[in-house]
């Protein structure tokens, strides 16, 4: 275990880190996030004992990491920095070999044939066994980073230390060596400690954040309970919103980016509702807009197409639609459609009637809308229609999410009042 007590120092007399505590057990994985500044690359160096502490200590094993002897310390833990230089040109294959200098004695240092083996199964597991004979000087520097992580692993340590470990690395190679190293605290019970400044992806793999600010720990818990988009928002000082993600619990986030007001035209002219009765209706905005649908939950697309029957009369080949566009196919034909939309242009009511009486609803927003309010728009337009005693069967709701944040109450009673005023019309 590695235990850190009441950590403070930096370099010289600057405290960079002050009173940081926290354990590291074997088999987890443990993340580092904070601002440029903040102490994270500090911190890694003084638990791999190359800097020291001011005051406190950090323990391995129950033994000041200062006081092991520097083979002793690398058959414990390994380091992966965020970059490494290498003056000659070693291949990659001797490269990863180095690794197995701590179990190397005797004037000669010759390899052993397990230490040929372990070589050969960490460059399996980090892809570099095809880069063998190459030189480290010929790779990427994505490639470089691998064959140094197959270097860290060849030395067999208990403990796991990553510098920022997917700065060079691409989509997949990102993903790859993040299961990597999840798959070995899982099997081999190895304790990884690393720093991230990809907030989302630290949330997707770590066991625990520790989130640090001007030197001081901010939190250290689980990430359902260290992260928030108010605490995120705060210690990197930057604007946040919050994502669920589709299959786990771990929150992820994405920033506000700036937005440049632009002159556009109302988004809900008439005339950009095309209506084919008894065929369908088609709905096309001059950007992209934010869905819920019954047929693909939330997505954005730039246009709404509704074809019913057998859609001989729609003027287009139906299998031709591009991929920004929400296609909706009705088993029947369309009876009546009737439009509301409020003076100010930002809410349209697009009402649809099928020849079973049998009404389809589109709720589009020209405004800002957060997940919570496209579900009770669905619910305020569906109640509408009950209201009615009108059956309503599907109802869509898609929002520009520009400009200005709806009104909880006033928005859902302007939908409740133009839907209420959209289906009397279609009734009578």
């Amino acid at each position: 275990m590695i235990d850190v007590i009441r950590v403070s120092g930096g370099y010289g007399k600057t405290d960079v880190l002050q009173d940081i505590s926290f354990a590291v057990k074997p088999g987890e994985f443990l993340g580092i996030l904070g601002p440029n500044g903040s102490g994270k690359t500090t911190l890694l160096k003084m638990l791999s004992g190359t800097i020291a502490p001011r005051s406190g200590e950090v323990l391995l094993e129950c033994r000041s990491v200062g006081a092991y002897q520097t083979k002793e310390l690398a058959r414990k833990m390994a380091v992966l920095p965020q970059k490494t230089e290498q003056a000659f040109s070693f291949t990659v294959e001797e490269t990863v070999q180095f690794g197995r200098y701590a179990y190397q004695s005797g004037l000669f240092r010759q390899l052993t044939a397990e230490d040929h083996d372990i070589v050969k199964r960490v460059m399996k597991q980090t892809d570099t066994l095809r880069f063998a004979q190459k030189s480290i000087h010929e790779l990427s520097g994505g490639e470089q980073q691998r064959v140094y992580l197959a270097q860290a692993l060849a030395q067999e340590p208990e403990y796991l230390l990553l510098d920022e470990p997917t700065s060079f690395l691409d989509l997949s190679f990102q993903k790859s060596l993040l299961d990597l190293m999840k798959q070995e605290t899982a099997a081999s019970k190895l304790a990884v400690v690393g720093v991230f400044h990809d907030v989302n992806i630290a949330s997707l793999y770590c066991d625990r954040l520790l989130l640090l600010k001007d030197g001081k720990a901010e939190v250290l818990d689980r990430p359902e309970a260290a992260l928030s988009a108010e605490r995120i928002g705060r210690v990197y000082d930057t604007g946040i919103t919050a994502l669920d993600h589709p299959q786990r619990a771990n929150p992820q986030f994405t920033i506000k980016a700036k937005t440049i007001p632009q002159k556009t035209e109302p988004l809900f002219l008439k005339e950009r509702i095309e209506q084919y009765l008894p065929h369908g209706i088609a709905f096309s905005a001059d950007r992209p807009l934010r869905l819920l649908s019954p047929e693909g939950g939330f997505a954005w697309r730039r246009k709404l197409v509704f074809a019913s029957g057998n859609n001989s009369g729609w003027p287009h080949d139906l299998s031709a639609f591009e991929d920004e566009t929400l296609f909706i196919q009705h088993d029947t034909e369309l009876a009546d459609c009737h439009i509301v939309s409020s003076e100010s242009g930002d809410l349209c009511i697009v009402g649809m009637k099928d020849t079973a009486g049998r009404l389809i609803m589109w709720v589009l927003v020209d405004g800002c809308l957060q997940d919570g309010q496209f579900v009770k728009a669905i619910s305020t337009a569906a109640n509408a229609a009950a209201q009615h005693h009108v059956p309503c069967g599907d109802v869509l709701v898609a929002a520009t999410q520009s400009g200005r944040s709806a009104d909880q109450a006033a928005f859902l009673i302007q939908i409740q009042n133009k839907t209420a005023a959209c289906v009397k019309a279609l009734k009578d």
